[in-house]
């Protein structure tokens, strides 16, 4: 059964960090793999200010609108039928509505907690300021300014910063696994590409509590993005059968 889901991104940050591949092999599940470039990973954090969620064919009235920052990694997987699917894998949520970060987990592999979100934004800076509910894990804070140009990240492991666009573009996809089944589940956006407009951040500070849980003292900033209100379709519960895999093949990060 898949369930779809309509409303709009308000207010949308992209974040993507780079960190050492065998900081995080760990993190993601048997029948996926980390997408890599040379011996890193890459985090993709979003904030973003979801306004009017609700299921497909209802009006915008009887929406939800809350904030939500998601913490995923860049991952891939092989498909039964020998697709490689590339995707983000949640590891965790913040929302600051009860019933999102409640059901939501019924009905996504978002891993939802409870928080308090201040997302404040104006036509050229978005500041951000995260409280989480159940313990200090999920705690976050962001300043970030617009500029004119994007810029190649210190220390960067991309040649360019097209390079680094490039690769790191969000990919509205998310994944997760179920072992018992075998197959890969998808949480998917829909959305009028033409519409996606990004425009370079400046980062100016940033904390970002689990990942420093995680003993990720290692990322390093790569890429900031905001993202132009645009309306978005989820779709939930679609799944694929995953192909048979090695425990020796697992063990090897998916490179492109």
């Amino acid at each position: 059964m898949t369930l779809t889901m309509t409303g709009r991104l308000a207010e949308c940050v992209l974040l993507a960090y780079r960190t050492p591949a065998a900081s995080v092999r760990a993190l993601v599940p048997a029948g996926l793999e980390l997408v890599t470039h040379g011996d890193w990973a890459f985090w993709n954090i979003v904030v973003c200010r979801v306004a009017d969620m609700r299921p497909a064919g209802l009006p915008a009235w009887l929406g939800i609108s809350y904030s939500h920052v998601a913490y995923r990694l860049y991952a891939r997987a092989r498909t039964a039928d020998g697709a490689n699917v590339e995707g983000l894998y949640f590891l965790r949520s913040e929302a600051d509505n009860a019933l999102i970060a409640g059901a939501g987990n019924w009905f996504s592999d978002f891993r939802f907690h409870r928080a308090a979100i201040d997302l404040q934004a104006t036509d050229s800076a978005v500041d951000l300021r995260v409280i989480s509910r159940n313990g200090r894990k999920g705690d976050a804070s962001l300043s970030a300014r617009e500029m004119p140009a994007p810029e190649l990240a210190p220390g960067s492991c991309f040649d360019t910063a097209a390079e680094a666009a490039a690769f790191l573009k969000y990919r509205p996809l998310g994944l997760a696994v179920d072992a018992r089944s075998a197959t890969l589940k998808l949480a998917e956006v829909f959305r009028h590409e033409q519409q996606w407009q990004e425009r370079p951040l400046q980062v100016t500070a940033a904390r970002w509590q689990f990942l420093a849980s995680l003993g990720q003292h290692d990322a390093q900033l790569e890429w900031a993005s905001r993202v132009a209100p645009i309306d978005y379709r989820w779709r939930l519960g679609r799944r694929l059968p995953l192909a048979a895999r090695s425990s020796e093949s697992r063990l090897q990060p998916a490179e492109r």
